[in-house]
């Protein structure tokens, strides 16, 4: 007579943890090298509206399993119904951009610092949404490219928004047109990553920890100054650079941080 053996619950194809203010999170289609079908773009959409909702939330951490970041869209999956690309390009609810942008994009709309470690493959829009980071960490033997151009398509995953003053446009249109593979070292010569680090993801937490040590008000501040003053004028940034300096200074935690500097101790940051 044969035992019946319990079935195995299958793992959420997107692992979010959420510890101490950094939440990371974990791309998990392993066995398609984590390519993007419907269930984890619309898991990952959910991810997004989760963190942007987080009280908590400091630094996320973006991942993927089994040493490989995120091979792009799973273009047999996707184009075998074409409902699947209807409801990608539809709008992204309290945003004005659509979907598949979305994924990319609105990493960027979080008001914390994320950073991508990226290992093996990071192909299409796997490259997109690491673009989407503030931060890139790249090991030196990743394997990066805008693989759309193999599929006769352009990238649309907000890359012209994303990679304005970290590559080189000439650069980034050779890449596109050739759908050349780098590897992490040359990514990092090129501006697609941020550094490289035989351990990307041991690299995130490290530096997660750090930004902890710091008073959100200014990371946050810091993360608008940075990237939401792309546009402006000279004039206009140098405004909004002061307008967001008078907000900090004398704020409670900013206060802390100096005590803890003279007092040489951690400081503690009090939450909106």
């Amino acid at each position: 007579m044969t035992k019946d053996t319990a079935t195995q619950p299958l793992e959420p194809c997107v692992k979010l943890s959420l510890n101490n203010g950094i939440a990371r999170v974990v791309l998990n289609r392993p066995e398609h090298h984590n390519s993007l079908d419907t269930e984890l773009v619309t898991a990952l959409l959910e991810v997004l509206s989760t963190l942007n909702s987080s009280r908590d939330l400091r630094v996320v951490i973006l991942s993927g399993s089994n040493h490989n970041f995120c091979s792009g869209l799973d273009m047999v999956s996707m184009m075998a119904d074409p409902k699947n690309i209807q409801w990608l390009m539809s709008g992204c609810d309290g945003y004005p951009h659509n979907k598949v942008q979305h994924l990319a994009l609105g990493w960027r709309s979080l008001q914390v610092p994320v950073i991508a470690a990226i290992e093996g493959h990071c192909y299409g829009g796997g490259l997109q949404m690491a673009m989407g980071a503030d931060i890139r960490i790249a090991h030196p033997e990743a394997r990066l490219s805008v693989m759309e151009g193999r599929w006769g398509i352009i990238p649309d995953m907000g890359i012209s928004v994303t990679a304005r003053g970290c590559i080189k446009e000439d650069v980034l249109l050779r890449m596109t047109v050739t759908a050349e593979v780098v590897d992490g070292q040359a990514a990092l010569s090129s501006g697609l990553v941020t550094e490289v680090a035989d351990d990307p993801v041991a690299r995130a937490e490290a530096l997660a920890a750090l930004i902890c040590k710091r008073s959100p008000d200014m990371v946050e501040a810091a993360k608008r100054l940075l990237r939401d003053s792309y546009t402006q004028t000279d004039d206009e940034r140098l405004a909004f650079e002061e307008k967001l300096q008078r907000r900090l200074l004398g704020s409670p935690n900013q206060m802390e941080a100096v005590l803890a500097n003279i007092e040489k101790r951690d400081p503690v940051f009090i939450a909106d």
